[in-house]
């Protein structure tokens, strides 16, 4: 196992104490993966249990905060109620999702211990800004915003309805597609028929594949990829997707890293940024983090790579680039 070693903080980032991402447990159906795919994209450490006794032994891991779906099937009955009742009295924070008809109504929870409850369908900006608010309590000035994808929409099959987009993607929405797309929370019909072909064959185990889609004539940009990632629908809602989006050469690179060095998307949006040199402040924006939360990404990558630091991590990624890497 790779050690951390101490790594200078970027330029004009003020110095913050920060160590190992957050470690969550996450208590639900082991067939319910996506929650948990979310939560490691977005930077967190996962410990996974489907039982009382996985979720216990979990507990003892000391993780810094619990999430809990009321819907376990290893456990009938009062039994979900009855395990919230040990990990509550455990001292972590449990953070639990319930459905709207769940018997288990919300007196019931906070009272067997629970610090936060969550009623599904929930949307994935609604858990993340609640587990941030759970692990660092939001300041007097208002909370956190939570973080997300740099460019990024979750989108319902059915009719292409974008509940919610990024600045970054809607701006990139705005520059490839006229108006009235541009000017409606709706995907233009060719996207939105590329997303229906894709779903289904996601549906029958086929790899992804994305979407390019050519500038408006005349325009100085690049082709634009769309890639479709599932997601809980306790997080986003049901019969929801997540869009990413980017643009032709920055798409290619990023796929470039990921495969090179075995690292999660997310992971290579980050590297990738850093070869431009970017302001901090500037970068941690675009990524929807906080200074603090920023860092520990970089940690957090740093020690995937196996570097001691941010230089190191840069020689890593142009290596992989080849020529094509931007200088530093």
């Amino acid at each position: 196992m790779v050690k951390l070693m101490p790594m200078p903080p970027p330029a004009d980032l003020p110095i913050a104490r920060t160590e190992a991402p957050a470690r969550l447990l996450v208590v639900q159906s082991l067939a319910v993966q996506p929650l948990a795919a979310v939560l490691e994209e977005s930077g967190y450490e996962l410990l996974r249990a489907a039982d009382a006794i996985a979720a216990m032994q979990g507990l003892g891991a000391s993780p810094a905060l619990v999430i809990m779906d009321m819907e376990l099937p290893e456990l009938p009955g009062d039994g979900p109620l009855e395990l919230l009742r040990r990990l509550g009295g455990g001292g972590v924070p449990v953070l639990t999702l319930s459905r709207p008809r769940d018997p288990l109504r919300l007196g019931a929870l906070l009272a067997a211990g629970a610090a936060e409850c969550l009623v599904k369908p929930v949307r994935m900006s609604d858990l993340l800004a609640r587990v941030e608010r759970l692990l660092r309590p939001a300041p007097a000035t208002g909370p956190m915003a939570p973080r997300r994808p740099t460019a990024s929409m979750t989108v319902r099959e059915r009719d292409g309805h974008c509940a919610w987009q990024t600045p970054q993607a809607r701006g990139l929405m705005a520059a490839f597609f006229p108006p009235p797309w541009s000017e409606h929370a709706r995907l233009p019909p060719e996207v939105l028929a590329w997303l229906h072909r894709e779903a289904l064959r996601r549906r029958a185990g086929a790899p992804p594949s994305s979407l390019t889609v050519a500038p408006p004539s005349g325009a100085p940009r690049q082709r634009l990829s769309f890639t479709l990632m599932a997601a809980d629908a306790a997080v986003i809602g049901e019969g929801h997707w997540l869009l990413v989006l980017h643009e032709a050469d920055e798409a290619a690179s990023i796929a470039t890293l990921a495969k090179g060095l075995d690292l999660p998307m997310s992971d290579a949006e980050l590297l990738f940024g850093l070869l431009g040199e970017p302001a901090p402040d500037q970068q941690a924006r675009a990524m929807g983090l906080g200074d603090a939360a920023y860092r520990v990404r970089l940690e957090a990558l740093c020690r995937r790579l196996g570097v001691p630091d941010l230089d190191q991590a840069r020689e890593r990624a142009r290596s992989a680039l080849g020529p094509s890497a931007i200088a530093g």
